[in-house]
């Protein structure tokens, strides 16, 4: 059975959301994993933990979910990161894709929630237009 839970946590300006899997991600059930993240992404937090730590296994859809929702946090100047500890099976669907080196992984859930979201961009500071000849 897959269970996958959502909630925020956090107020200011670290918008920390978390999401749960459990269990076995299959293409059937990654499907669902993928909305849960989508929806979260329709408003992305500054940090987005996803706790795979219950998770079995996971196929190559689940890994497709993950760099798409770590690209488009990225896009909105956010960061995700994985919650561990990840089991063997997930592990090497990390390692095969060589996704160890440009995902996040923090030891827990604790952990990751309290991975620095990346710094929001600095205004740009804009001039007024010189008027001519001056």
């Amino acid at each position: 059975m897959t269970d996958h839970p959502h909630g925020a946590a956090g107020t200011g300006p670290v918008d920390v959301e978390t999401v749960r899997a459990r269990g076995e991600l299959d293409w059937e059930d990654a499907q669902d994993f993928v909305q849960r993240l989508t929806a979260v992404l329709d408003r992305p937090p500054r940090l987005l933990v996803v706790d795979l730590a219950d998770v079995t296994f996971a196929d190559s859809s689940v890994l497709h979910g993950l760099l798409t929702a770590h690209r488009r946090m990225a896009e909105a100047g956010g960061r995700l990161v994985l919650a561990g500890p990840l089991r063997e099976p997930v592990r090497r669907l990390l390692d095969l894709a060589s996704a160890t080196g440009y995902l996040h992984v923090a030891a827990d859930a604790e952990a990751a929630a309290r991975c620095a979201p990346v710094p929001a961009p600095a205004p740009v500071a804009t001039r007024p237009p010189r008027a001519r000849g001056v």
